[in-house]
């Protein structure tokens, strides 16, 4: 993600790099959400978005930051799997770009576990974290059988 901001051009080149396979799988996980905005429909939230992410970044979060985590869950929440997904991506890299000594993990995984915080509190807007920790939920799944299933053909071709 090269420019200062979180553009729609960036999340393209983002998601360029994973293979068809994984494109598949994913386009067909966002097929199934009835509930986020595109682009089209409504600018504002994305341009919303784009400005806020490069300003998140020390971790662990602060009281003030945790107010905007919780924000960003319900923005993200609200648009396609593959936006929040290379948003939370733009904030990972990001947040360690700036502050690789100070932080123990990116801005991404924190925005995770705070959401991962509000489904177990049961505090806040549950139905946006349990969006966002599902989607990450669900790349991590599917990176991990990914990985096996590569793995495991490598084996067979050491054999074959």
């Amino acid at each position: 993600m090269a420019t200062g901001k979180l553009s729609k051009s960036d999340i393209s080149r983002f998601w360029e790099g994973f293979t068809p396979q994984i494109q598949e799988v994913l386009s067909g996980a966002e097929e199934r959400e009835s509930w986020i905005y595109t682009r089209d429909e409504l600018p504002e939230l994305f341009a919303s978005i784009e400005e806020s992410l490069p300003q998140v970044v020390t971790i662990p979060p602060s009281p003030e930051q945790t107010e905007v985590f919780e924000g960003l869950i319900s923005l993200l929440s609200s648009v396609p799997f593959r936006e929040c997904i290379a948003a939370l991506a733009f904030l990972e890299r990001d947040s360690i770009e700036k502050d690789l000594g100070s932080n123990q993990v990116g801005a991404g995984t924190a925005c995770f576990m705070i959401a991962c915080r509000i489904c177990i509190a049961r505090k806040g807007d549950v139905s946006a974290a349990r969006v966002v920790r599902d989607r990450v939920r669900y790349m991590v799944k599917v990176g991990f059988q990914l990985s096996s299933l590569v793995r495991s053909a490598e084996e067979v071709s050491q054999y074959a």
